[in-house]
């Protein structure tokens, strides 16, 4: 079976280049888009921003997108401010990573790609989208059953994100952990 296009949204790019995994994901995709939003976010992490710069010169299917369609991306965002949340005085907060996950579905919508993002506004975008989808915990999983990391190293990498402070679904993740044989965390 050939290896699909992915396109990843900021918390999970943070996550797998914090395990050092994003060049690994050569083993699930074929190439790997990087929307501009999500892109600019990384940026703003200095270690992020080296790293990433670092990434997309040395491994060619790390690639920048930027060709997709803004529009698209803009109404969802308007329909998002439509249906947000709002703060204590009714103002609509606003989330800026919510242009990334927006541009990662309609850049993932037009490269007919799958969507790697935990979030949950992200994922329902892309079921909506009826696109393919999964975040951290299937990436770790999917390594695991190719035998590119042993459970051990999965139990690990869950440890270090937490350790780091970086989110990913706990539920999800000791299922995995519960699947693999190894202990909650």
């Amino acid at each position: 079976m050939a290896k699909p296009a992915g396109v990843i949204d900021s918390s999970c790019a943070i996550a797998l280049d914090a395990l050092d995994l994003l060049p690994q994901l050569t083993y699930l995709f074929h190439r790997l888009l990087i929307p501009s939003a999500v892109e600019e976010e990384l940026y703003r992490r200095r270690r992020n921003r080296d790293r990433i710069k670092v990434l997309l010169r040395k491994y060619a299917f790390i690639e920048k997108c930027i060709g997709y369609d803004q529009t698209a991306v803009d109404l969802l965002l308007i329909e998002r401010r439509r249906k947000g949340s709002r703060d204590r005085g009714g103002a609509v907060l606003q989330n800026k990573k919510d242009r990334g996950e927006a541009e990662a579905v309609i850049q993932a919508t037009e490269d007919g790609a799958m969507v790697v993002v935990d979030e949950t506004w992200g994922r329902k975008l892309a079921e909506r989208h009826r696109l393919d989808y999964h975040g951290i915990i299937w990436v770790l999983g999917r390594r695991s059953e190719l035998d590119l990391l042993s459970p051990v190293i999965v139990r690990e990498h869950f440890l270090k994100l937490k350790e780091l402070g970086i989110r990913f679904p706990l539920q999800a993740a000791n299922g995995l952990l519960a699947r693999l044989g190894e202990q909650s965390i």
